[in-house]
């Protein structure tokens, strides 16, 4: 094929394409002038009935937070938590050593309030940062609050 040939069938489908584009317009333009005219209008869309709002539910904060328990006990052999959460240290929390006596752990916990005391080789003592005491079945125990 030819070069003047390749170049004449660009220019027939060149024409032939904005014609097309023309003859479309036409027809959409003379659409809504047939619609203008006879004064129609879109059909309303269908009223769909609104759900009833239920009361506002009440909720609650699931999610796991990480709270650290620490302690500092110089001398002492083993220091375990005793808390609400693990049934007063029927399950008890081994806190880990380091030096100077210093012991602590990470437990998860979802938002509420917790009761607890640490076990220094088998006492009951109360958390000397946590000034939040309460007496708890005759006796005392620190209280800590997750939100």
């Amino acid at each position: 094929m030819t070069e003047e040939k390749k170049a004449g069938n660009y220019v027939a489908i060149t024409l032939s394409l904005l014609l097309l584009a023309a003859c479309l317009y036409a027809l959409f333009a003379a659409g809504k002038d047939y619609h203008a005219a006879l004064n129609l209008k879109p059909a309303p869309a269908a009223t769909v009935p609104q759900p009833q709002k239920a009361p506002a539910a009440e909720t609650f904060d699931t999610e796991l937070k990480f709270r650290k328990f620490f302690i500092t006990a110089p001398g002492a052999k083993q220091v375990a938590l005793a808390a609400d959460f693990n049934n007063w240290g029927a399950a008890p929390i081994i806190l880990t050593p380091y030096n100077k006596g210093y012991f602590d752990t990470t437990v998860t916990l979802s938002a509420g309030e917790y009761k607890y005391v640490f076990l220094v080789d088998g006492k009951e003592t109360l958390d000397p940062v946590n000034k939040e005491i309460i007496d708890f079945n005759g006796r005392k125990v620190n209280v800590k609050t997750v939100k």
